[in-house]
């Protein structure tokens, strides 16, 4: 996957990707996720590529060609504390 680097991530970008990935049983489709998290395609690659990278998914080519996504024990744990850093910081009043 070839996308430009991303310099400086959004982090409720970030954390949209990593919310709905959490939620899922089983890898998600690419395309899926993509629409899921309401983030245009050529971002969302950038989005993929970055979190792929520092290790908070994976990426996986299933057998019929299609690319699926899942967190790792990593993107379990990145999740977590920026939900709690969003609660404690951002949503607090």
């Amino acid at each position: 996957m070839s996308a430009s680097p991303l310099e400086k991530p959004d982090l409720f970008v970030v954390a949209r990707i990593l919310e709905r990935l959490w939620r899922e049983d089983a890898p998600m489709l690419k395309t899926r996720l993509q629409v899921a998290t309401n983030v245009n395609y050529d971002v969302f690659r950038r989005y993929v590529s970055w979190m792929n990278d520092k290790q908070l998914l994976l990426l996986e080519t299933s057998d019929d060609g299609h690319e699926r996504l899942s967190l790792t024990p990593r993107g379990h744990e990145a999740y977590r504390h920026l939900v709690m850093w969003i609660n404690e910081v951002v949503r607090k009043q």
